[in-house]
């Protein structure tokens, strides 16, 4: 049986969505099982990797675990020794860490460093490991939706990368794939989409989408923080952000074929991804 934590997030709930339509026994862990709607076929059960006594009970019976942690503070990577710790203790045989493209690339920002560190923890657990470092979400495009809905603009902060964005789905497929076949222990994949857009070429495609144009604007950094100070979204995880948006220019252009290479399928298009979540566009 396979173990999937952050199962309520983006790629957990296509993981754990796709392994129950393959008949894959999975279950599904979560720090509110009340509030979830997962499809037949996936057991759902409470645990947190911050109250290590709740993971044996969900680890009960688990042979490999996809593991998604909650985050990184200054202490480091507490929730994945925490999981290693029970995951030794239960008898798991493999762990599938979802991480960052920033890794690969040798990114300093303190997101890739956290999951650096959170790579290694897993890496020196003793048992087999598969790490899985994809690129920017497609779904980052949320933060966008209220003033494209509300504006038909889009405000971008300068020097925002030229990306290779990457569909969930398709981050999930590969997970997948790796859970569900032999021959990944101890391998790396850097994923991303099959094509890198430009913030300028993402309003168009949202744009085209609509059949109304989007306006992109580029804002300064300093403004950046101000409106969302304004948000009262502010403080040190928008630093992260804007600190790994700067380092990531360097690379995050750059296309993995890894997607189709291990699930024979071409990865989803930004497109795609746009035409699925119309609505949040107004």
């Amino acid at each position: 049986m396979i173990l999937v934590t952050g199962a309520t997030g983006n790629v957990g709930s296509e993981l754990a969505a796709q392994l129950a339509a393959a008949g894959v026994a999975v279950r599904a862990m979560t720090r509110s099982p009340g509030r979830t709607d997962f499809p037949a076929g996936v057991e759902v059960v409470p645990g947190d990797f911050d109250k290590p006594e709740t993971l044996p009970a969900a680890l009960d019976g688990i042979d490999q675990v996809f593991v998604v942690p909650p985050g990184y503070g200054p202490e480091g990577p507490v929730q994945e020794r925490t999981l290693v710790e029970a995951a030794r203790n239960a008898g798991v045989k493999h762990l599938v860490k979802l991480s960052t493209s920033g890794v690969t690339h040798g990114a300093t920002d303190p997101l890739s460093t956290g999951h650096r560190r959170g790579e290694q923890v897993v890496q020196d657990s003793g048992l087999a490991w598969t790490i899985l470092r994809p690129g920017t979400f497609m779904v980052y495009l949320h933060g966008h939706a209220d003033t494209i809905a509300k504006e038909r603009t889009m405000y971008v902060t300068e020097g925002d990368p030229v990306s290779a964005m990457i569909h969930p789905r398709d981050i999930a497929s590969v997970a997948a794939k790796v859970l569900t076949t032999s021959g990944h222990e101890g391998q790396t994949y850097t994923l991303t989409g099959g094509e890198a857009v430009s913030p300028q070429c993402q309003g168009e495609i949202v744009g085209a989408a609509l059949g109304q144009q989007v306006e992109v604007v580029e804002r300064t950094r300093a403004q950046t923080r101000a409106e969302f100070d304004r948000l009262g979204w502010g403080g040190p995880r928008l630093e992260a952000l804007l600190e790994l948006k700067r380092q990531s220019a360097a690379w995050d252009w750059k296309i993995s074929d890894a997607v189709e290479a291990i699930t024979g399928k071409a990865p989803l298009t930004l497109r795609d991804w746009v035409d699925e979540n119309i609505h949040i566009f107004g």
